[in-house]
């Protein structure tokens, strides 16, 4: 059995591949079994739509580097989407919320959050990708599943300037490119393409008052406390933390906090 320095520094390597050369490129069945093993412990742990990897290139599942990286896994998705509903039973409509409420994801990559998130809530689900490669491999994935996801090739702020507030529990998932914010001393938020608090904001002035919910993926070591920073001023009410599988700083974490209106 390979001593566990060995396998994370694999991981490390691997990781700047698919980020680096592979970055646009569809991963093999292989590949997609390997990232599974490395970045999860088991290649089924690498799973999305409901499909693991060892039967993904089967189902004609297209996976770039870069989202096999990115992405929200199954027991993640499902996770953060079983906690959303719990919330969504406990807000108040305000005697405003008068049909489903709006879900947006706002930078969705694989799609695999808003597929959860709609088939557990029973809502539509759109969402925005920017990057035109990942926008059409995750609009082929949608074909081959049962989704209520609406993908969108756009920016966030077109989508949010699409759909206007309903109620209180409108929810957004925020999930931006890390680039340079993933650093040594840890994932910084105000780094972020584009920063959290400026995503903050803009979710904000297109709400004209109106309290939402919004949840963030993070990683397990956020720099500068700018987690608290950026939300400041709102409320936290849930953290979801799935078991570790990779060294401290590589591993993913979900908030959950309620936004306040003006």
């Amino acid at each position: 059995m390979p001593h566990a320095s060995d396998s994370h520094a694999a991981y490390f390597a691997f990781r700047a591949l698919l980020l680096g050369e592979l970055r646009t490129t569809v991963l093999t069945g292989e590949q997609l079994c390997e990232a599974g093993r490395l970045i999860y412990g088991r290649p089924e742990g690498l799973s999305l739509y409901g499909i693991p990897a060892t039967g993904m290139e089967a189902a004609g599942i297209r996976l770039l580097g870069r989202t096999t990286i990115e992405c929200c896994v199954d027991e993640y998705a499902a996770a953060v989407a079983e906690a959303l509903t719990a919330l969504h039973a406990t807000v108040a409509d305000g005697g405003g919320d008068t049909g489903e409420p709006l879900v947006l994801d706002l930078f969705c990559g694989s799609g695999n959050f808003s597929h959860h998130l709609a088939t557990r809530l029973g809502v539509t689900v759109h969402a925005a990708e920017l990057d035109p490669a990942v926008h059409d491999a995750t609009a082929h994935n949608l074909t081959r599943v049962d989704t209520r996801t609406r993908l969108y090739l756009s920016d966030y702020r077109d989508l949010l300037g699409k759909h206007p507030a309903r109620g209180p529990r409108d929810t957004y998932f925020v999930e931006p490119p890390w680039g340079p914010a993933f650093t040594p001393a840890g994932l910084d938020l105000t780094r972020t393409s584009p920063p959290v608090p400026e995503i903050l904001d803009d979710i904000r002035h297109a709400r004209a008052g109106m309290p939402c919910l919004v949840a963030i993926k993070t990683n397990d070591h956020i720099a500068h406390d700018s987690l608290a920073h950026s939300f400041a001023g709102h409320r936290h009410l849930r953290t979801i933390t799935p078991a570790a599988t990779l060294p401290h700083g590589a591993n993913m974490d979900f908030h959950i906090f309620r936004l306040d209106g003006d």
